[in-house]
């Protein structure tokens, strides 16, 4: 039957229906309007040159949907995890852009790190560079034969202002390469998504056909261990380790991580150094190739460390750090909370998990211990001083305070004394929970005086003199007091071979050239004269080198005077130094011989065995 050219009229809705279906379009209208106009995507695309190039060609397609006359990209000064400018603009070279049928656009360069482009009529602006990509740690960017490795914040350059927009990120590589990468993949072979720019930024990824994945499982969260390099030990092997690691740390912090998968991303290196860098829901790690059989337990402490990170800085974090400022340095005195008490839990975690035997533990924190009592600084500098000015770099090492080091050291005085304090109900482990719960839980840092909160909180006891002097100030820490709420005591240890006397220097070179690198403040070489970059030559007539001075030393007691030549800027120099005792000792940390009940359940609880002493 054929239709009629004129339609039929509709029924009329009664008029309380039409209008209840006219507010039901109004209210979805307004709940589902912004739903309805997604935000604009800025699509980035990587396309490696020749790799003997290093260079990566990068290409970034943005269309702003607001009338803005000019549009920045610019590309961080730093990145989070290393506190200290960078300037990643110095390898970006061929800077171009272009409207969205290929016509260039003008632009100009307005400060080191920023490129400013006039849109002009273009409904959608290109940005393209190439980015010299040639240096492999843990937090920098990669291009050659073997692989594709990179970090956002050294490569991707962002648009200012417009850091909230989702991101699409595309690689142009063979398609038989395997990818580790920890956004999200939305299209084969190379082609994934982040929320905003933060995200992509802090997203590490290796591109390689030589990569090794391993995969474990934990409470509901894939873990991926990927390798880049040889590995001398079966994966299998190295994943069931992490595993135990990954289990310790996620039942700490309640039982559940943050995340569906994590990325474990490994370069081994022969001749390499250890490096690690924290990330979202991933790390990059870089190891010597021969890890494995000299020293597993560093690279099992360096991965326990970066996977603390994911609570402890990347979600658990100062204010200032996050959103980030990619354009200036950021100030907080609490580095020694997120990178020292990471470090106070790397070994500690890996032995609760069984990875490392209590003997290793107690004998890394020992050599800890001797770390901070080497450093001249320690006396001068406060942690939370170190914190601040981590963007600065001493030329004068005897004002220098690692908060790595020292940071560990005062967790560990500050767990000592909650557990003591509250007869082992509470401890560190509680005050980073409340951390976690108060602050980061609701996505906030905490305050400068976070930690000081925290312990107070789980302690029932005011922390300011702690505070006072060992945080804010520069008070000897005193371990063995604390120490002994586990029944734990700090020895010092001395080799046979140790020299009883010291020049108060510190030498570095070889049996060539010896140097004094280093002049202890007021100690026996600095009242005699000596000072750094004299070249040693002999201590009473007998040649000095590093090879020979520890054995010239023996030969003499503290209170002898010795004849130091030395040449300062082409001149022999002659002088006088009264020799000290050595106080640069080594220290042994042992349970004592009769611990009470109370001592032996706080170890118990905190290092995950009973005491035994050998």
């Amino acid at each position: 039957m054929p239709t009629s050219p004129f339609p039929r009229p509709a029924r009329r809705r009664p008029l309380l229906a039409r209008l209840g279906l006219l507010w039901l379009g109004l209210l979805a209208l307004s709940l589902g309007g912004h739903a309805q106009t997604p935000k604009p995507m800025i699509e980035y695309a990587l396309a490696p040159q020749a790799p003997n190039s290093h260079l990566i060609t990068v290409t970034i397609r943005y269309a702003p949907p607001e009338p803005v006359k000019r549009i920045d990209f610019a590309l961080p000064a730093w990145r989070p995890g290393r506190y200290q400018i960078q300037n990643y603009a110095r390898n970006v070279r061929d800077f171009t852009a272009s409207d969205q049928a290929g016509q260039p656009l003008r632009w100009e360069k307005t400060d080191k790190s920023t490129w400013r482009v006039e849109r002009g009529a273009a409904k959608e602006v290109r940005a393209s560079y190439a980015y010299y990509a040639n240096a492999l740690d843990a937090g920098s960017t990669l291009w050659n034969d073997e692989e594709l490795y990179w970090n956002g914040t050294n490569l991707l350059m962002y648009v200012v202002g417009q850091k909230a927009l989702p991101a699409r990120l595309s690689l142009a590589l063979p398609s038989d390469w395997k990818c580790a990468y920890p956004l999200k993949k939305v299209g084969s072979p190379f082609l994934y998504e982040a929320p905003d720019y933060d995200t992509l930024a802090d997203a590490p990824g290796i591109a390689s056909p030589t990569l090794d994945i391993a995969r474990v499982e934990h409470a509901g969260t894939t873990y991926h261990l990927a390798f880049q390099g040889p590995v001398s030990v079966p994966l299998s092997e190295v994943a069931e380790q992490t595993r135990r690691i990954v289990a310790e740390t996620v039942t700490m912090f309640g039982g559940k991580a943050p995340f569906s998968d994590y990325w474990f991303l490994y370069h081994s290196i022969p001749g390499g150094r250890f490096h690690g860098v924290e990330h979202l829901n991933s790390t990059s790690i870089t190891f010597p190739s021969n890890v494995f059989e000299e020293r597993p337990q560093r690279f099992y402490s360096l991965t326990a460390h970066e996977f603390f990170h994911a609570w402890n800085v990347k979600r658990i974090r100062p204010q200032v750090l996050g959103p980030f400022d990619y354009s200036q340095e950021v100030y907080t005195r609490n580095l020694w909370v997120a990178e020292g008490v990471t470090s106070y839990y790397d070994d500690l975690l890996c032995r609760r998990a069984g990875v490392i035997s209590v003997e290793d533990y107690l004998r890394a924190l020992a050599t800890t211990i001797a770390a901070q009592q080497r450093t001249p600084g320690r006396l001068v500098t406060p942690v939370t001083a170190a914190s601040f000015d981590a963007w600065l770099t001493p030329d004068d090492s005897n004002v220098r305070v690692d908060f790595y080091t020292k940071g560990a050291l005062v967790a560990l005085m500050l767990d000592m004394d909650i557990r003591r304090r509250t007869d082992g109900a509470k401890s560190l482990d509680d005050a980073m929970r409340w951390l976690y719960a108060t602050y980061a839980e609701r996505g906030q840092g905490y305050p400068e005086n976070g930690m000081q909160l925290a312990v107070e909180a789980v302690a029932g006891a005011s922390y300011a003199e702690f505070f006072a002097q060992y945080v804010d100030g520069t008070a000897e820490l005193p371990y063995g007091e604390y120490l002994a709420a586990a029944g734990l005591e700090l020895v010092e240890s001395r080799s046979p071979k140790q020299p009883k006397a010291s020049l108060g220097v510190e030498l570095a070179g070889d049996e060539k050239q010896t140097v004094i690198a280093n002049v202890f403040p007021n100690e026996a070489g600095f009242e005699a004269g000596l000072d750094r970059g004299d070249i040693l030559v002999a201590i009473d007539g007998e040649q000095a080198n590093t090879a020979t001075v520890p054995e010239l030393l023996r030969k003499r007691q503290p209170g002898e005077v010795v004849k130091v030549l030395a040449f300062r800027r082409g001149k022999l120099r002659e002088m006088s130094v009264t020799l000290q005792k050595e106080t640069r000792a080594d220290f042994q940390v042992r349970p004592v011989s009769s611990p009470s009940a109370a001592q032996s359940r706080i170890y118990q609880a905190w290092i995950g065995q009973l005491p035994t002493r050998s």
